[in-house]
C-alpha cells in the first residue's frame, strides 16, 4: 500500500511538472515573439524532459530550461521557422494539389517531415552534434531506420492529442509538454538501441 501511495505522489508531482513546464515554453516562447521564440523554448522543454527520462529526477527545471534556451537560441530559432515554413508549404500544397501523381508524392514528403520533426529535438538534446546538416539528416535516417518506434510514436502522440483534444481544459494545461514528454520517451529507446548496436560493435572490434 505504502508503494501504491508512493507511485501515486510520484505521478502527481510530474503532472505538475509538466504543467510548469508547459508554462514556460508558453512564456519563453512569447519572449522569443512566438516564431522566434517556440525553437528555443521547444529545445529547452525536451532538453529538461530528457533529464527526466534518464533519471534526473531532481534537476532544477527553470534554470536547466533557460541554459538550453540561451546557450541554442540561434540555432534553434532558424530551425523552428525552417520547420514552421515547410510545414506551412506541405499543408497548402495538399489542400490544392490536385494532381493523383504529385499528390501522393507530397504525401511521402510530408511523412519524411513530420518523422524529422519528431527527432530533431531530441537529437539535439541529446547529442552534442556541431553540425546542422548531420542534425537534420540523423533526424530522417534515425526516424526511417527504426520505422517501428517511429510508428509507435506517431499513433501514441494522435491517441494522446485526441484526448486532449476532447478534454480542452486539459490540453490548455499541459498540451505541448505531455506530447513532447511522448516524443522524447520513444526517441530516447531508438537512442538507447543505437548506442548499445556501437557498444557491439566496438566490442567486435576489440575481439577480432
Amino acid at each position: 500500500m505504502g508503494k501504491m501511495a508512493e507511485r501515486f505522489n510520484e505521478i502527481c508531482i510530474r503532472i505538475l511538472q509538466l504543467v510548469y513546464l508547459n508554462l514556460l515554453w508558453m512564456s519563453f516562447s512569447l519572449l522569443g515573439l512566438v516564431l522566434l521564440g517556440i525553437g528555443p523554448a521547444t529545445l529547452a522543454m525536451f532538453t529538461v524532459i530528457r533529464h527526466w527520462i534518464r533519471g534526473k529526477k531532481d534537476i532544477p527545471i527553470f534554470s536547466t530550461f533557460w541554459k538550453a534556451y540561451r546557450e541554442n537560441f540561434i540555432e534553434s530559432a532558424i530551425l523552428g521557422i525552417l520547420y514552421f515554413a515547410v510545414g506551412v508549404v506541405l499543408y497548402v500544397d495538399l489542400l490544392f494539389v490536385e494532381s493523383f501523381m504529385l499528390r501522393t508524392f507530397i504525401i511521402i514528403v510530408s511523412f519524411v517531415y513530420l518523422v524529422s520533426l519528431c527527432y530533431i529535438f531530441p537529437i539535439m538534446a541529446h547529442y552534442d552534434l556541431k553540425n546542422v546538416v548531420h542534425k537534420l539528416k540523423y533526424s530522417v535516417l534515425f526516424g526511417i531506420s527504426y520505422l517501428q518506434y517511429t510508428l509507435l510514436l506517431l499513433v501514441s502522440l494522435a491517441i494522446v492529442y485526441l484526448v486532449l483534444f476532447l478534454n480542452p481544459g486539459i490540453f490548455t494545461f499541459f498540451g505541448t509538454s505531455i506530447g513532447c514528454y511522448v516524443v522524447m520517451w520513444f526517441t530516447h529507446q531508438v537512442f538507447l538501441r543505437i548506442e548499445m548496436q556501437n557498444m557491439k560493435k566496438q566490442s567486435h572490434q576489440v575481439h577480432s
